[in-house]
């Protein structure tokens, strides 16, 4: 991530622009949406109503680092089609202007738009270099050459498979969804094009993210007391989950952290259009932010989204990773405390992460919502637990971008766990050991095992308190020994789950049903 560039794409527009064109009015991050608006300016003027490609990327050159911005332009159209009022065509002459900092910057790829002799060509309205004209993709080709401090060089296959790795991280260890991912590696390519060895702004920013200056030192400092090297792909990609997890301000807008915000968009190709331009706008935030979120949304939509979409991310995201213990990881884990196996596991398996701050709230309590999303990653683990639901399931206070929509449709679908009353599945309300209890009980049914194990639950000094609906599931989970009661020899059934007691009763129901 490098920091604000601060020079004016009106001087940039006069470096590139012919002497015989008038480039239209720039507006340079004071309204930061567009990077430039071309309106009518001579009555005299060819009118035309829009350009045949608008909004479309219609090209892509390469270029190399250092390479002089006339001769990348010079690969590009010089000329475009237009639509004229009658509804025909014309082609008129142009010639690009880039909405980054070529000059001042070592991004993997930029886009360029078009400008154009205004008092010879006039658009009939306002255009703007979002939705208005065509646009060129100029990408880096020395990319395969990008050589770190220590002389590693990344090949472009490199690239393409750290790609894949960071896209299934995402899904699997942050929860993101397809598009959220897509928007994310949109943005990776253009700081470092995969590289966790890559140095830029001129030695100032290091790795994947491009950290910089004090948030580099802080990348370098929490791998090291964490067991990570900081150099590497994967330690990179931890520190990026631990990164984003922080619900501070400088992550927060909205009431919502910038992580979340992706996990709201839609799981489309808008949707990774949105997740891409909001990566960029709030978390990298470059010079005319405006521009250059749209240049990452696009390329989300058209380049990562048509490649990732439907993948299906089987392999372990972090290969090699040697599971580092959660005590080392979440300060308020404590060594050989009951639930530390347990953590570990659902750790590992990217069924449940950290609160933030580096902890992981053992015991705070969990929220239906929370259930449902812990079950939903347990389908997704490679734990053998994989279950199948179209996920059709719609209530009232489960608004569609909601971060665990999917999990509560595809919980209540599946016929995990129930909704509330008129229509409502109470999110925000509190579980009980006795309700995860019936949860699991019918994932394992969904999951085709036998659940006629049963044990009595008179050993208990308060199975009296267990709800009848409930009897069977905890009279099976006793017996799978998924639940073993408390210290004082109860089932605490109307008890508020935790998320050690998730933990341990997750650990235990693989062991017995996978």
């Amino acid at each position: 991530m490098k920091p604000v560039k601060r020079v004016a794409a009106i001087v940039l527009a006069a470096t590139i622009s012919m002497s015989a064109m008038q480039s239209g009015a720039l507006a340079v991050e004071a309204a930061e949406q567009t990077a430039w608006q071309q309106t009518a300016v001579q009555q005299t003027a060819v009118q035309f109503t829009g350009f045949v490609h608008a909004g479309q990327q219609i090209g892509e050159v390469p270029f190399v680092l250092g390479q002089d911005i006339v001769s990348l332009t010079a690969q590009m159209p010089q000329a475009l089609s237009v639509i004229l009022a009658d509804g025909t065509t014309m082609d008129i002459p142009v010639s690009w202007i880039c909405l980054g900092d070529y000059a001042n910057t070592d991004d993997f790829y930029y886009q360029f738009v078009p400008q154009w002799d205004m008092t010879a060509y006039s658009p009939a309205g306002v255009l703007d270099s979002a939705t208005g004209v065509p646009y060129v993709v100029a990408q880096r080709t020395d990319s395969a050459q990008t050589a770190s401090e220590d002389g590693v060089m990344q090949s472009q296959q490199n690239a393409n498979k750290n790609a894949s790795t960071i896209f299934s991280f995402l899904i699997k260890n942050c929860n993101f969804h397809a598009a959220a991912a897509c928007g994310i590696l949109a943005n990776i390519e253009c700081e470092s094009n995969f590289n966790p060895a890559c140095w830029g702004d001129r030695g100032t920013s290091y790795g994947i993210c491009q950290w910089h200056n004090e948030r580099l030192t802080a990348m370098q400092n929490w791998c090291a007391g964490h067991g990570y090297n900081w150099k590497e792909l994967t330690g990179q990609l931890y520190y990026l989950r631990q990164e984003l997890s922080g619900n501070t301000n400088r992550y927060l807008y909205n009431g919502l952290t910038i992580a979340n915000k992706l996990r709201a968009k839609a799981n489309t190709a808008k949707g990774a259009f949105d997740a891409g331009y909001d990566w960029c706008y709030y978390y990298e935030v470059p010079a005319n932010r405006g521009a250059r979120s749209a240049e990452r949304g696009n390329k989300a939509r058209n380049r990562y989204w048509p490649d990732f979409s439907g993948k299906t991310v089987t392999e372990d995201p972090t290969p090699g990773d040697s599971h580092k213990p959660v005590y080392n990881v979440f300060s308020d884990i404590r060594k050989g405390a009951w639930y530390c196996s347990a953590v570990q596991f659902v750790y590992d398996k990217g069924i449940m992460n950290g609160t933030g701050d580096g902890r992981f709230s053992p015991n705070d309590r969990l929220s239906r919502a929370m259930v449902a999303t812990l079950l939903y990653n347990l389908s997704r683990s490679r734990c053998g637990c994989t279950v199948k639901s179209p996920a059709n399931a719609r209530f009232s206070d489960v608004p569609a971008g909601a971060w665990y929509a999917t999990p509560v449709r595809w919980a209540v679908s599946a016929g995990i766990l129930g909704g509330s009353s008129n229509g409502k599945f109470n999110p925000s309300g509190v579980i009980t050991r006795e309700q995860f209890a019936t949860a699991l009980y019918h994932y394992a049914k969904k999951l085709g095992r036998n659940v006629s194990a049963s044990a009595s639950l008179d050993r208990f000094s308060d199975s009296a308190n267990v709800s009848s609906g409930a009897r069977a599931a905890m009279q099976w989970a006793v017996a799978k020994k998924i639940v073993n009661g408390t210290d004082q020899k109860m089932l605490n059934p109307k008890g508020s789950l935790t998320r050690a007691e998730a933990a341990q009763m997750i650990k235990s129901f693989v062991s017995a049903v996978a």
